[in-house]
């Protein structure tokens, strides 16, 4: 990564990787401990203590980068990044946000927390000058820490939630960064592997270590080939959208080489912007979910063609969570006639 010349959307992929790097501390030594999980929505819906507790370091991460700037997050939605919030993020205990967990599911855990307070002496610039953009972080920060509200963060603090609850290793911290409404800058890290998928306006590079590839969505160039992902929505109070689910399924096994459902939509971008994999779908995901992964694919030169539905009519394109995107030089036919046509069903 080059420290002359750089530019705003460079600087601010630069300081969503090292925050998202940052947090992954802590969730390396969270994973696979004892926790408690909760649930918002319903049963595929879980938080837990960990999801809450990463959102507020992120919050003071970012706010702390660019004073003023604004954040949409999954745990607590779109609001601007001022001082007392950042300095409130920064100061929350994860016993707080254990002890707001507990009394809004009106439960009562016997045994004591198992996970630590967030490392930050494992988390601090000056321990980790190998880790990919700590080098231009100084320089980063300088640049953009006037931008304020011309810039929003959308942060999903662990893209995965119920894989991360289960022991299973398929999750990351997702930052999508817009400027002045405009994408420019994406980073998905994946805790347990240490991989961050990252991008700029013009350039998207896979991390594994000291190791960079640049990512350039080169899969499969048949359906017949390619692996795809995505999430089915099988268990609905609907019995019509679940016959839909599984018809979609089917369809889309007869069509592709191996259908997967990971259950993490942002690495499943992710994946397909470093060419592991053909496809990605999605039919209800939320912005978080799809902000920074769209944005990979489509630097890395994969295609993602959105879908507007009564859910996200209000979004941006980019931001939209019904999409199917994929490798450069694959037409994703049956992908896209099965999500068109399971949407049409549900308007």
């Amino acid at each position: 990564m080059s420290t002359s010349g750089m530019s705003l959307d460079h600087a601010l992929m630069i300081i969503a990787g090292e925050a998202a790097q940052q947090v992954g501390v802590y969730l390396r030594k969270a994973f696979r401990a004892p926790l408690e999980v909760f649930l918002k929505a319903g049963i595929h819906d879980p938080v837990t203590i960990h999801d809450r507790y990463v959102e507020a370091r992120l919050q003071y991460l970012l706010g702390s980068a660019i004073p003023g700037s604004r954040i949409l997050g999954e745990e607590t939605g779109e609001h601007v990044l001022e001082k007392e919030k950042v300095a409130a993020a920064g100061a929350l205990t994860l016993q707080q946000v254990h002890a707001a967990c507990q009394e809004k599911s009106r439960h009562r855990l016997e045994q004591p927390l198992a996970a630590e307070e967030f490392a930050w002496q494992q988390a601090r610039d000056d321990q980790r000058e190998e880790a990919p953009g700590a080098g231009e972080l100084a320089e980063a920060k300088a640049l953009v820490k006037d931008l304020g509200k011309r810039v929003r963060w959308i942060v999903d603090p662990i893209d995965g939630t119920a894989n991360f609850a289960s022991g299973v290793a398929y999750f990351n911290t997702s930052i999508g960064v817009e400027l002045d409404g405009k994408a420019v800058a994406g980073a998905v890290y994946v805790p347990y592997t240490r991989e961050l998928f990252i991008a700029d306006a013009t350039n998207a590079t896979l991390y594994e270590g000291e190791r960079a590839t640049a990512m350039q969505a080169d899969n499969a160039r048949a359906e017949s080939e390619g692996i795809i992902t995505g999430y089915f929505p099988f268990r609905d109070k609907n019995p019509q959208r679940v016959e839909k689910s599984w018809q979609m399924a089917a369809r889309l096994a007869n069509a592709y080489a191996t259908v997967h459902s990971p259950g993490a939509g942002a690495l499943d971008l992710a994946q397909v912007a470093a060419g592991h994999t053909a496809v990605a779908f999605g039919t209800a995901m939320r912005p978080w979910d799809v902000a920074a992964g769209i944005h990979l694919v489509r630097v890395a030169g994969g295609q993602v063609q959105t879908f507007q539905t009564r859910y996200n009519r209000e979004d941006p394109e980019h931001l939209r969570g019904a999409f199917v995107a994929s490798a450069r030089d694959l037409d994703p036919v049956t992908a896209r006639a099965a999500v068109e046509q399971f949407i049409r069903a549900f308007q």
